[in-house]
C-alpha cells in the first residue's frame, strides 16, 4: 500500500486495503463501465464521490466521505448468490462495531443494488454507497 500525506488519502488507502479481505482484487477510481475483461473476477472496485466538509474546530475538520464500492462478477447460474454473499461480507468488515482508522467516527452503507447480466457472456454487479464521517 502506497504512503500519501494527506489524511484523506489515508483513509482511502485502508478502505481498499480492508476490501482485500473480501477479495484480492480491489481497484480504486475505476467505474463499472468499460471494465477490461481480463480484470480477475471477482472484483471490488472503488469510486470516491464526494468529500464535504461539515465543520471546523480549530485546526480539525469534520468531512463526510462519500464512496461507491461495486462488486463485479462474471454472470453465470450462481451470480445472485455470489454478488448477495460478496456485498455481505463487505457489509460485516463496516459492521463490527471497531474503528477500522482512527479518523472514522462512524461509517454507514445504502441498501446494494444489483444488475444481473442477461447472459454468461456479461458480468453483473452489486453496487453500494458507503459514507463516513471522519475527523481530521
Amino acid at each position: 500500500m502506497p504512503s500519501t500525506s494527506s489524511p484523506e488519502a489515508r483513509i482511502v488507502e485502508a478502505l481498499v486495503y480492508r476490501l482485500t479481505e473480501v477479495t484480492p482484487t480491489v481497484l480504486l477510481g475505476f467505474t463499472a463501465l468499460g471494465v477490461d475483461e481480463e480484470l480477475p473476477k471477482p472484483a471490488i472496485l472503488v469510486q470516491l464521490e464526494s468529500l464535504q466538509e461539515q465543520g471546523r474546530q480549530g485546526s480539525r475538520v469534520k468531512m463526510q466521505m462519500s464512496l461507491n464500492i461495486s462488486v463485479v462478477i462474471k454472470t453465470n447460474e450462481e451470480s445472485t448468490y455470489a454478488l448477495m454473499d460478496l456485498t455481505r461480507s463487505i457489509r460485516e468488515l463496516f459492521s463490527m462495531g471497531e474503528r477500522w482508522v482512527p479518523e472514522a467516527r462512524s461509517t454507514q452503507l445504502s441498501e446494494a443494488q444489483f444488475d444481473i447480466a442477461p447472459s454468461s457472456a456479461h458480468l453483473s454487479f452489486a453496487d453500494l454507497k458507503l459514507q463516513i464521517e471522519i475527523v481530521v
